[in-house]
């Protein structure tokens, strides 16, 4: 059973962060030669498709450290694994803000083709996306080189 939490975790992070990665350093240059109406609509299309598995993956990350560290870790781990529960909620609670707040107001601004709104709202959605990004490629190579690095 651990392996396979643990397996899952590992899934989750990776399409989380590698969507994350595909959109800002492949998709978003790619995009930002298209018409603004045409680029916003894209990315908005592309943002409806990922972002449910972005709470799936979420959901699924949280559920399986949780279990992990109560159960096999009986609660208690090293400092990775401490960091890596850490900066998870604090990317889920940055992907929580970006879908109520920035990527709803790009999709009413879509709708009603206001597209200096929606240009504004993806563009706090990039900076979010950004912050995840990094978050997420540190915290996953410090969770999987955690046990063998000292921390001053």
């Amino acid at each position: 059973m651990f392996a396979l939490a643990i397996s899952l975790h590992f899934l989750a992070a990776l399409i989380w962060v590698g969507g994350m990665f595909f959109a800002h350093l492949m998709l978003r240059p790619a995009a930002a030669e298209l018409e603004p109406a045409q680029r916003l609509q894209l990315m908005l299309g592309v943002f409806r498709r990922f972002f449910p598995w972005v709470w799936g993956c979420i959901g699924l990350l949280l559920s399986s450290g949780f279990w992990v560290f109560l159960g096999p870790f009986q609660g208690k781990a090293g400092l990775h694994v401490h960091l890596m529960s850490a900066v998870g909620l604090v990317m889920a609670a940055i992907f929580a803000f970006l879908y109520f707040v920035p990527y709803r107001k790009m999709g009413l601004a879509v709708g009603e083709q206001r597209w200096p709104d929606a240009a504004s709202a993806l563009g706090l959605i990039r900076k979010l996306i950004l912050t995840n990004l990094i978050l997420g490629l540190l915290i996953s190579t410090y969770a999987v080189a955690g046990r063998h690095v000292q921390l001053i």
